[in-house]
C-alpha cells in the first residue's frame, strides 16, 4: 500500500474524499467514458480498522481529494 501522502494511480480530478459524521471516510471515483460506454461511478467507504482507512483519511486531511 502507498504511504499516506503518496498519490494513488487514480487521477486526482476523478477522486472526491469526504468524512461522514460517524467517522467513516467515503471515497468517490468518477468514471470515464461517453454515453453507454460510461460505467457508474465507484463509491467506497472505510471505517477505522479497515486496512485502507488511514491512507484515505490522511489524503483527506492533506487536502488531496481532487476538489477544485
Amino acid at each position: 500500500m502507498p504511504s499516506p501522502l503518496e498519490p494513488s494511480g487514480i487521477p486526482e480530478s476523478h477522486v472526491r474524499i469526504e468524512q461522514r459524521g460517524d467517522g467513516a471516510v467515503v471515497v468517490r471515483v468518477r468514471s470515464t467514458g461517453e454515453g453507454d460506454a460510461r460505467l457508474p461511478d465507484a463509491v467506497f467507504s472505510f471505517r477505522c480498522g479497515d486496512p485502507q482507512y488511514a491512507y484515505w483519511l490522511a489524503r483527506l486531511q492533506a487536502g488531496a481529494d481532487g476538489r477544485p
